[in-house]
């Protein structure tokens, strides 16, 4: 059974409703339906400030992915929110909207729940079933899957299991797309990364979003939340695997507080900002990271602003890549929609939609 909360309102989606396939091939399909570069950006719900730049900067962004559903325990069941007014919303804005499916339970990335739904054939049935359940019974463009924590010995079982759940999105005519970490090279064994073979990968999705981000994170020592030396080689990587235009290049709207010791924690640009005034602090630019940063006596602040993320989108435009991709919706200045306008607009002449 598939747990739904419409409007705070528990809805019951029986396990045996139909599901209908729609005629229609989706691979490629944004390649082939869009010249411009794809502007993604992530909506996370609880947040106000989400819905708030969602209403005011929608008709900018091409794809909006929700951040409800989750597969909640080893059997596989799929639990979310589907809120119809959020997505009747971006698509008056000329948005699509996808929802993501994680396995972002109790607050972490749970490698026990992606292990059962990747190898346990009853688990894996139930996720495929659920999901494409949601996309039937609502009217979301596409899928976005973005499974984390996952072993290196699942890396065959992930390919597989994103295989099939694409093979039935495709089936409907709507858009699948993955999340993966960002990598400079293929580390099969890696802890974090190596279950992730982005050639295979990229050749049943639509695209691939890059996580270009957390190069340093909360329990790290502090330094750039997105370098762009570090980020281009990732991009690098990433298009050389899978193809520049399959490659979202994933864009960071955030940043980290580094205290002198212990866990970071996560700040909006706004905040990042606001913090640095409330200390006095001067912000300064890092030449070799070009990203802004500051230190006060106890903490060091690293984040991205509106100069590090043009930097990122000529990146992307240098390297011919499909689009962008941003986390997240709420945490961002307004001059970011300046500079992501300036990124769309000049490429709509200047790169023609591939073959």
């Amino acid at each position: 059974m598939l747990d739904i909360f419409r409007r705070g309102v528990l809805c019951m989606l029986v396990g045996g409703l139909a599901s209908t396939a729609f005629a229609g091939t989706a691979t490629g399909a944004y390649i082939e339906r869009r010249s411009p570069p794809v502007v993604v950006a992530y909506y996370v719900d609880a947040d106000q400030d989400s819905l708030t730049a969602l209403l005011t900067h929608g008709h900018r962004i091409s794809w909006i992915i929700t951040t409800n559903f989750t597969l909640l325990d080893l059997t596989g069941r799929l639990y979310g929110v589907h809120d119809p007014g959020v997505v009747e919303a971006a698509h008056r804005l000329g948005s699509e909207v996808h929802f993501r499916v994680a396995n972002f339970v109790g607050g972490d990335w749970s490698r026990a729940v992606a292990h059962a739904v990747l190898t346990h054939p009853a688990a894996r049935a139930q996720a495929v079933t659920r999901i494409l359940l949601v996309l039937d019974a609502y009217q979301y463009d596409g899928v976005s899957l973005d499974l984390e924590n996952v072993s290196p010995k699942d890396r065959a079982a992930l390919s597989s299991f994103v295989a099939e759940v694409s093979k039935g999105v495709h089936a409907r005519g709507k858009t699948f797309t993955i999340a993966v970490p960002g990598k400079t090279q293929d580390w099969p064994d890696s802890n974090w990364a190596g279950a992730f073979d982005l050639a295979a990968l990229g050749r049943v999705s639509d695209a691939v979003i890059v996580m270009a981000y957390d190069q340093h994170w909360s329990t790290s020592a502090p330094g750039p939340v997105a370098a762009l030396p570090w980020v281009e080689q990732v991009a690098q990587f990433a298009a050389d695997e899978i193809g520049s235009q399959k490659v979202l290049l994933g864009l960071a709207f955030y940043g980290y507080d580094w205290p002198r010791r212990g866990r970071a924690v996560g700040v909006s640009m706004r905040e990042a900002e606001n913090r640095a005034a409330r200390s006095g602090a001067r912000i300064q630019w890092d030449q070799d990271a070009h990203v802004p940063y500051f230190r006060t006596r106890t903490r060091t602040v690293y984040y991205e602003n509106a100069r590090s993320i043009e930097h990122k989108l000529e990146l992307a435009t240098r390297h011919s890549l499909g689009g962008v991709a941003a986390w997240r919706l709420g945490q961002e200045l307004p001059q970011v929609w300046d500079v992501v306008s300036a990124y769309v607009g000049p490429q709509r002449i200047a790169i023609p939609a591939p073959p």
